[in-house]
Parts: C-alpha cells; sequence; structure tokens
C-alpha cells in the first residue's frame, strides 16, 4: 500500500516539476536577524532581536523569440524576529531586450537605485539611511526603463502617476532619474527626483551624487544629497572597507546638515565573516547624535550589532 501511495505522490508531482522547469521560475530570499543592543543618551537601554529586510522572491522569464524576453519578479517581506509577512517589496511584470529593460509595478526608484552598492551597511543598524538620512523610496505604481550599458553609463528613469496619492489623476505624479557610470573599479552615480505626495506627504525635489572606487582588496564611497524641501536637509556619508581573508573591516561617517538647526554627525565600524558567498556573520557599533532610526529620531544613540545573513 505504501508503494501504491508513494507512486501516485510522484506521478502526481511531474507535471508540476515540469512546469516549474518550462516557466524558469526561481525561488529565493534572505534571511537576515540581528540582536541589537541600543543604548540612548536619555531614557533605558533596549535590547532586540529585529528582522532586517528578510524577504521571500519569486522571479522568472520566458523567451519570446528576436532577443527579446518577459521578466517578472514577485517579492514580499518576512519578519524572522516575530513572524508573519510585513508587505510587498518590488513585484513587476516587464520587457528586455537589446535596447534595455521595461518594467512596471512595485519597484525602487531610480534615485534610490542610483547609490545603492555605496551602502556598505546597507539593512544593517549602521544604514545609510538611518546613520545619513538619506530618503530612499520604493514606489508603488512605478513605470520605469533601464538602458543598456553605453560603454558602462547606464541611464534609469521612472514616472509614477499620482492617482493613489492626491487623487488628481496626473500621469506624472512623480518623477525620478539616474545616471550610473562603471568602469574597471570606478563607479559615479548622479540621480534627481520629483516627488508627489510619495514620502511623508511631501511634494519636493531633490536630488544626490554618489561615488566609489575599489582597488585590490580596498573600497572607498561617498554620497552627497541635497534634500531640498523633503527633509530640509543636506545630507553626507563617506565609509570605505577592506576586505582579509573571509573577512572585511568596515568603517562610515555621516553628517545631517540641516537649514536650520545644529549639524549632527554619526559613525559606524563592522567587521563582516562570510562562512561561503551565501551566508555571513556580522558584528558592529554604531554612534548617532539623531539616533538609529531616522524616520524616528530619538536623540543621541549607540548601538551594539551582531547579525547574521543567509542567501538562498
Amino acid at each position: 500500500m505504501k508503494k501504491k501511495l508513494l507512486a501516485l505522490a510522484v506521478a502526481a508531482a511531474l507535471p508540476m516539476v515540469s512546469q516549474a522547469a518550462t516557466a524558469d521560475v526561481t525561488i529565493y530570499g534572505k534571511v537576515h536577524t540581528s540582536i541589537d543592543f541600543i543604548d540612548p543618551d536619555a531614557g533605558d537601554s533596549i535590547y532586540d532581536v529585529t528582522s532586517r529586510a528578510s524577504r521571500l522572491g519569486f522571479k522568472g522569464s520566458e523567451d519570446l523569440g528576436d532577443g527579446l524576453k518577459l521578466i517578472w519578479k514577485m517579492e514580499t517581506q518576512y519578519n524572522t524576529a516575530e513572524g508573519g509577512f510585513q508587505g510587498g517589496r518590488n513585484a513587476y511584470i516587464g520587457l528586455a531586450g537589446g535596447w534595455g529593460t521595461f518594467l512596471y509595478g512595485k519597484h525602487d526608484t531610480p534615485m534610490k537605485m542610483s547609490t545603492g552598492k555605496l551602502d556598505i551597511f546597507g539593512d544593517e543598524l549602521a544604514d545609510y539611511n538611518a546613520t545619513a538620512g538619506l530618503v530612499d523610496i520604493r514606489a508603488s505604481d512605478a513605470i520605469a526603463y533601464v538602458s543598456p550599458s553605453f560603454s558602462g553609463l547606464t541611464l534609469v528613469g521612472a514616472v509614477v502617476p499620482d492617482a493613489d496619492y492626491d487623487g488628481d489623476g496626473d500621469f506624472g505624479g512623480a518623477y525620478s532619474l539616474a545616471a550610473m557610470y562603471s568602469n574597471g573599479g570606478l563607479f559615479l552615480a548622479a540621480a534627481w527626483e520629483q516627488l508627489d505626495d510619495l514620502f511623508a506627504g511631501a511634494d519636493a525635489t531633490h536630488w544626490r551624487i554618489g561615488a566609489g572606487f575599489d582597488m585590490g582588496d580596498f573600497h572607498i564611497g561617498a554620497v552627497y544629497a541635497d534634500q531640498g524641501d523633503l527633509t530640509a536637509t543636506d545630507n553626507y556619508t563617506v565609509n570605505g572597507s577592506y576586505k582579509f581573508g573571509n573577512n572585511k573591516l568596515k568603517a562610515q561617517w555621516s553628517q545631517i546638515d540641516p537649514d536650520s538647526g545644529s549639524k549632527s554627525d554619526a559613525w559606524a565600524i563592522g567587521l563582516d565573516h562570510n562562512f561561503s558567498k551565501r551566508t555571513k556573520m556580522y558584528v558592529q557599533y554604531a554612534d548617532s547624535e539623531h539616533g538609529l532610526h531616522i524616520t524616528n529620531p530619538d536623540g543621541e544613540q549607540s548601538g551594539l550589532s551582531f547579525g547574521m545573513v543567509h542567501k538562498f
């Protein structure tokens, strides 16, 4: 009886396996969880287990012939500290060919894409969105185009209809443009964004530039942002890293300079250990005069974070 049941189960699964193979679907994700100790200048210390943008995704493509293919992705965030899905990340459908990539759905704006590789503490305690106050947006209803590489230069543009935000229904509710250049160890980026209520109800224009250089095991990078009416600040971050063996030593300094009021600085240092290409462990320390959660600043804070990351 057991053999018959096993045979029936295998027979039932074969059509599903065949369909998955022909559909070219990839299941992927990242489990990133840290143990954090936050020590504020005033108030009680905080101990927490934090899920840091852990995610589960599905993506795929279909060859349509003549160099054209359909692409799609569906990705959602999962809270590995408390359990449960937390909402959607990038999710889109589009077409790609020698002329570039066209997609629409929910996606990082070109501004966010432009300097992402310069955030050496990305998704960690010292992420530059917290320490440097940089505003990155993942926009719903985005319509985007990514050019092919022109001798290392890539251009990206997106428009976001604003019907879901202020009710006017304009096609161009928000615009975001970026240019990125990569050649050898040099990386340069520039981006401009006009927002219509996409962040904290703000109708504002902001821009940023970034640069990075890799030389052997050394990396240095810097980002400057003028966030105009968005946050009324100029934002700076400079960082560097050094690889040795399976380890990487990282350091960063950031500053928020408001149009009115006092400047505030932040700095961080960390050490990563890579067990493999998919699994790493890290420890880092950060200190910020404006708090380590810029969307909800709490005054000066320092923090120690131990984390593990596994990609699949």
